[in-house]
């Protein structure tokens, strides 16, 4: 198994493990995510951890394959609200013990890397560098 898949297991696990204490990061544990819903606590942890910088409606389709069952953005805020903040902290700091990366880059823990491009306007010249070039 390739090192992004582990990870990925180790989080799954981590977020899977959560749910099982409802009293500590539930708002209203004896009322949130108790009942079967599409926007299960598990589902809701992990569509806040994947959700890129889209609608929150683009978003939840991409995340649900463009189904005709996707939640609507008011499921899911009001779904949302019910996890305390607790919850995520909770998952970071047991995703880190549990996945602890002893090699480092420059110092920083270094787990994976983005395609992520910049884009920079290529037309902008200022006085220093436009005058070196002619």
């Amino acid at each position: 198994m390739n090192k992004s898949k582990h990870l990925r297991n180790i989080l799954n696990h981590v977020i899977s493990v959560v749910p099982n204490s409802p009293s500590l990061f539930s708002v209203n544990p004896k009322s949130d995510f108790t009942r079967n819903r599409k926007l299960s606590f598990e589902t809701v942890i992990k569509n806040v951890i994947c959700m890129e910088a889209g609608s929150l409606k683009d978003e939840l389709l991409k995340l649900n394959d463009y189904s005709s069952f996707t939640p609507t953005s008011s499921a899911f805020v009001q779904a949302r609200s019910k996890i305390k903040h607790d919850a995520f902290k909770t998952i970071f700091d047991t995703f880190n013990q549990k996945s602890l990366v002893t090699k480092t880059l420059k110092g920083y823990r270094l787990l994976a890397i983005d395609g992520t491009v910049l884009p920079i306007d290529n037309s902008f010249a200022d006085e220093e560098n436009s005058t070196k070039n002619q």
